[in-house]
């Protein structure tokens, strides 16, 4: 089952959750899916995405069309503390999820007004069905998967898509033959790694959070808001876990890029 059939599913005319979901962007739970290591790191911004489609909030204010809107953020919010207690083998709290989604419509409310936008999507009740269940699952099974990559790969890949890679291939002739498996020696070799791990700080965070249930714990805990809010103010001080595990990492990246 996808969002649509979801909408559909809910009473929700077919045309409207579709403009409801590209306006949004697919929402949180579709940007982890397709995202590469960490992909937790998608929620980092959490709830910007939803606020990058303001100019849309007078047409996703009306009937149906909130009521769209209503049953996406519920819905990344369900998968995402959902995946998380599954994962912690917790029950999913639905307080904390009304709690979350309701804190969601009120950044909405706050953002809007302050853009002069004076019709926005407001929050509606739905009704957490068994219907949700099925995205918990997938989005389990892209975590565990995402947990097993190879960290050499994964971290090479996040040196390849990272700007100061892009930055590099702009200034320096050889990097622009650089491939994503000599990712990290090229930055080794450019002296540009320091560049690479402050530009990257907070998503190496969220890798070792990710790796180490820190994340987890801290979400089902604290909610996505609060949960986030706390790793980016204390980050690897929150658990010696994680902070053993984020000094493996760059490890693994010294190593990894040292030619000799």
């Amino acid at each position: 089952m996808d969002f649509i059939e979801l909408a559909i599913k809910a009473g929700i005319d077919r045309e409207k959750s579709i403009s409801v979901y590209r306006r949004l962007n697919g929402g949180y739970y579709m940007s982890i899916y397709y995202a590469r290591t960490p992909i937790m790191y998608k929620i980092a911004d959490w709830p910007q995405q939803y606020l990058r489609a303001k100019k849309h909030f007078p047409l996703l204010s009306q009937r149906h069309y909130n009521e769209a809107v209503n049953l996406l953020v519920t819905l990344d919010v369900v998968s995402i503390l959902g995946a998380s207690s599954v994962i912690l083998n917790k029950p999913l709290q639905v307080q904390m999820v009304r709690e979350e989604v309701e804190n969601v419509f009120k950044i909405i409310k706050e953002d809007s007004l302050n853009s002069s936008i004076h019709s926005y999507p407001e929050k509606e009740d739905i009704k957490i069905t068994q219907d949700f269940f099925p995205f918990i699952s997938d989005l389990v099974r892209k975590r565990e998967e995402d947990s097993k990559r190879d960290l050499t790969d994964a971290l090479n890949d996040m040196a390849y898509e990272s700007e100061t890679m892009l930055e590099m291939k702009r200034t320096t002739p050889w990097a622009k033959t650089v491939t994503r498996s000599d990712s990290l020696k090229a930055l080794g070799l450019s002296g540009k790694m320091d560049n690479f791990l402050i530009e990257k700080e907070l998503e190496i965070l969220i890798l070792a959070a990710e790796r180490t249930k820190c994340l987890d714990k801290v979400l089902t805990e604290m909610g996505i808001m609060e949960g986030l809010k706390l790793i980016k103010e204390k980050g690897q001080g929150i658990d010696p876990e994680l902070s053993a595990e984020i000094t493996r990492i760059k490890e693994i990246i010294a190593s990894v890029s040292n030619y000799i």
